[in-house]
């Protein structure tokens, strides 16, 4: 059993350049916002979504609507109009919501050793978006962003202190959990780091309350967003299965609606197993601007 980790001026000034290196991450583009309050307004249009973007994500946008995944063979998307049109509104969102993240924190010397983090936000997102629809959840874009972004405290870490993230992975190997070995090396887990970020990012209270106790479930604004994205963190890690997804969500108060059926049910588990294959084409087509970089082109 290890001893109880002490608090030392090493480490307070650890948590300085933590708290510093946040301050000087870059902002998201405000088209994140945008897009999310897009969801406030159903009759929002092509035209208004299509204003919102620059150049570059436009283009990212369109590379990725005519891709294989969404049905790109024979056919060309030329606009932003015309890919709401092809693969319709929440398609496009969840397109322009993952570049734009992807975009801001990616860092092309670290692709490979960042691919799983990434992979797995993005099946996280997918997932959290899909229970959100089941469970009822009103903002569905709110869980898809939360999803995507419950993480970043461990991407700042793997990326901006690498030296201290072998210290984590070391102990881990050791047997200690993910949690405590943050907070033995830096004295702030991934979590809290995440929610500083979110704080940095002028994300809504209820977001950064869910990404900072994903883990610890001490939600206090949001505990029904706090429960879709601590389930579906675990579901992508493969900690649970759909029985006991289903079973987590029955014993913490949310229930599927009362009308659905045995095959209703296994429809729904077909969904989220195409969602996390769906995660793997996005993340290549999202995260990649040189095909030739493309690890998905060798397998």
């Amino acid at each position: 059993m290890s001893e109880k980790p002490k608090s030392t001026g090493k480490n307070r000034a650890i948590i300085d350049q933590v708290i510093q290196q946040i301050e000087h991450l870059p902002t998201l583009p405000q088209v994140v916002m945008r897009v999310l309050s897009m969801a406030e307004s159903p009759k929002i249009s092509a035209v208004e979504l299509s204003k919102v973007l620059d150049q570059s994500l436009a283009a990212k946008v369109m590379k990725v609507a005519n891709s294989a995944y969404y049905g790109g063979k024979g056919r060309k998307i030329s606009s932003i109009h015309h890919a709401i049109m092809m693969i319709g509104f929440e398609s496009v969102k969840e397109i322009i919501l993952t570049t734009s993240f992807f975009h801001t924190l990616h860092d092309a010397k670290d692709v490979q050793a960042l691919q799983p983090l990434w992979q797995h936000s993005l099946e996280c997102a997918l997932i959290a978006k899909r229970l959100a629809w089941m469970y009822r959840y009103d903002t569905l874009d709110e869980a898809y962003l939360s999803g995507l972004t419950h993480d970043i405290g461990r991407l700042v870490i793997q990326q901006y202190f690498p030296g201290q993230f072998e210290e984590i992975e070391e102990r881990r190997k050791s047997g200690m959990d993910w949690l405590s070995a943050e907070k033995e090396v830096l004295e702030l887990t991934h979590a809290e780091i995440g929610s500083k970020v979110a704080e940095r990012w002028a994300f809504p209270p209820n977001l950064i309350d869910v990404i900072g106790h994903h883990h610890d479930c001490s939600w206090e604004l949001n505990p029904a967003l706090g429960k879709i994205i601590h389930y579906s963190d675990k579901f992508t890690f493969g900690e649970m299965n759909f029985s006991t997804l289903l079973e987590s969500f029955s014993k913490a108060g949310m229930n599927c609606p009362s009308t659905w059926d045995s095959s209703d049910l296994a429809s729904v588990e077909q969904i989220l197993q195409e969602e996390m294959g769906k995660a793997k084409s996005m993340f290549h087509l999202a995260i990649d601007r040189n095909p030739r970089t493309n690890p998905s082109h060798s397998s």
